[in-house]
């Protein structure tokens, strides 16, 4: 009998019902948390810490893999003595020296110039030798002060990706010597100058570029969900190459010109060939994976550069060849074997151009999504470095089809990318200034 017909229930089936009922409830509070504590385990992972010779990247985008970590500003009570703060100065600080190198070569290069561009130019290219060289003395502090710094840095998950800015760099620096030196003058010696320090150069990067990934397969356990334009890096000293040899044949003649037309081709080949086995497994990456944290989203515009440095590097050797290589080159005695490489580096140029404006165009709109959530971090140097790439080689090919429009469109570029250099060296003082970068923890070397 129930007690709804009016009788009472054994105290041994209360005790029953109490039990039974006690013993749900439980159950259904232990799966209740399990689903929470599944929860969030899921959307939580922490980082795991691998051995220094052995590192997990399938969590790794650049520097910083928390969005929460980016977005926490330094406590003033938490201020940190310079001294320390300059510990984890890394090689990814040399993208801004790639950002003002770039522009300098930009504004030399721009069609249509007013009056006092050049001496724009000059005033950035300045800035872009202090900045390096400011940069380089701040490192080897690091690397002197900091025990073992400078080998973990060619290994760490990170920090390792970046370590080919400082090749990037220099190369602009010397792009922008050659450019501006004999515009203001400079005789016979820059032209020997030149010619030495492009065949240091090419030696070094070919060693950097072979060593550097050797590193990285040995090193780096790999995820291709994982995978960032980044990858690229290491391979970037050896695509600008091209273009910096196209800038030195300008003033070489044919006796030391042949071999540095050469270089410029094969390496602009190594390069642009490895690229594109990268660009395979960034396109998969986005198909398969989300997108970066939004923070982290200009460093997509990586992927740009490549394509618009190759382009450069073609058409400005197709502009070279008639007045560098004999008619005969490579035993070609039919026809003019110059004018048939300037008319295949040209079409080359133009036929890779519209590949770099779309990675360009698909980046933007991935940042533009993501914008209201962004803070600063180092790969929003991405917006200058290589846009300046696909400026350039709007530049070009204005100048090879001779196109009024496509060089006003060139000018146009050029005054949008300096707009944006102003606003990253802003944006990037201001983050130093908050703690939000050079900080224990929010920095390549975390």
């Amino acid at each position: 009998m129930t007690a709804k017909d009016g009788q009472h229930t054994p105290p041994e089936l209360q005790q029953a019902n109490s039990s039974a009922e006690s013993t749900i409830f439980s159950q259904h509070r232990i799966l209740q948390d399990e689903s929470t504590n599944y929860a969030i385990i899921k959307n939580h992972v922490p980082r795991s810490r691998e051995p220094p010779n052995f590192v997990d990247m399938s969590a790794a985008w650049g520097a910083v893999q928390d969005e929460e970590k980016l977005r926490t500003p330094s406590r003033q009570s938490e201020r940190q003595p310079i001294r320390q703060r300059l510990n984890h100065f890394t090689w990814a600080w040399f993208s801004t020296t790639m950002g003002t190198g770039s522009l300098a070569n930009v504004i030399f290069q721009t069609p249509y110039k007013f009056r006092g561009l050049i001496t724009i130019g000059k005033v950035i290219y300045i800035i872009d030798l202090v900045l390096f060289v400011c940069c380089l003395a701040v490192i080897l502090r690091r690397f002197i002060v900091v025990r073992g710094s400078f080998r973990h840095s060619f290994v760490h998950y990170g920090e390792a990706w970046f370590v080919g800015t400082f090749w990037v760099s220099i190369s602009l620096i010397l792009q922008g010597a050659d450019s501006y030196g004999h515009y203001s003058g400079c005789g016979q010696w820059l032209e020997t100058t030149m010619k030495i320090c492009f065949w240091i150069y090419c030696g070094f990067t070919l060693l950097f570029a072979i060593f550097q990934y050797d590193l990285l397969f040995v090193t780096q356990k790999i995820d291709f969900e994982g995978m960032t334009p980044a990858w690229i890096l290491p391979m970037y000293p050896l695509i600008v190459a091209g273009p910096l040899a196209g800038v030195i044949l300008e003033h070489q003649g044919p006796e030391a010109g042949i071999p540095i037309f050469v270089a410029g081709v094969t390496y602009q080949g190594l390069g642009w060939m490895v690229t594109v086995f990268l660009y395979a497994i960034w396109v998969i990456r986005l198909f398969s994976a989300d997108l970066p944290v939004p923070s982290l989203r200009p460093g997509m515009y990586v992927a740009v550069g490549p394509t618009a440095y190759t382009a450069v590097g073609l058409i400005m050797h197709s502009e070279r060849a008639t007045s560098i290589l004999p008619d005969n080159f490579l035993g070609v005695e039919t026809i003019s074997a110059p004018e048939v490489l300037r008319a295949v580096g040209s079409i080359g140029g133009i036929f890779l151009w519209l590949l770099a404006f779309w990675y360009c165009a698909l980046t933007t709109i991935s940042v533009l999504n993501g914008v209201k959530t962004m803070v600063f971090t180092l790969t929003w140097w991405g917006f200058v470095f290589p846009n300046a790439g696909l400026a350039l080689a709007t530049t070009a090919v204005g100048r090879v089809l001779d196109s009024p429009g496509i060089k006003w469109v060139s000018c146009a570029m050029t005054a949008i990318l300096f707009v944006l250099w102003l606003f990253v060296s802003i944006a990037h003082i201001r983050a130093v200034w908050k703690g939000q970068i050079l900080w224990e923890g929010k920095d390549e070397d975390a």
